[in-house]
């Protein structure tokens, strides 16, 4: 289970999710070799051992990386995973490379002026509330379970 987070490039500051048009296609990021380049540079330590799946690896999070190997990028999903802050290198990147970032959790843009962590903190709330549902009750719990039938 991850925090998606979707990575484009827009030319200024975007508007509303709604107030893009259907038709709209965001500019080509550039080669994917290219586009890995420029994520080494605002992020120099992730692991590129499998070109399509980058992972960065920080304190106390980590950020996969996921397009394509070869050919033009329009677009790149970040998969985030764990707690910390995971902001600062997501708004690092997208500074760094005029690029902007869809929170998928809430549908709107990260305001990388005054980015909101809400969305990565919803994100865990509802992941630690998924794992604490699904962990198996105790041996006594369940003992009395089947002693009431």
């Amino acid at each position: 289970m991850s925090w998606d987070v979707l990575i484009q490039r827009y030319d200024g500051v975007p508007p509303s999710v709604d107030a893009i048009p259907d038709d709209f296609r965001f500019p080509s990021m550039g080669d994917a070799s290219a586009v890995r380049g420029l994520i080494s540079t605002a992020c120099p330590s992730v692991d590129w051992s499998d070109p399509a799946w980058g992972i960065l690896d920080g304190d106390g999070y980590s950020i996969e990386f996921n397009f394509q190997e070869d050919g033009e990028v329009d677009s790149f999903m970040l998969h985030v995973r764990g707690g910390g802050d995971a902001i600062s290198p997501i708004v690092s990147l997208c500074k760094t490379n005029g690029w902007v970032a869809l929170d998928t959790s809430t549908g709107d843009f990260m305001d990388l002026e005054s980015p909101s962590d809400d969305g990565w903190k919803e994100f865990q709330a509802f992941r630690d509330q998924v794992v604490a549902s699904a962990a198996p009750l105790p041996w006594y719990r369940r003992l009395l379970r089947a002693w009431r039938g």
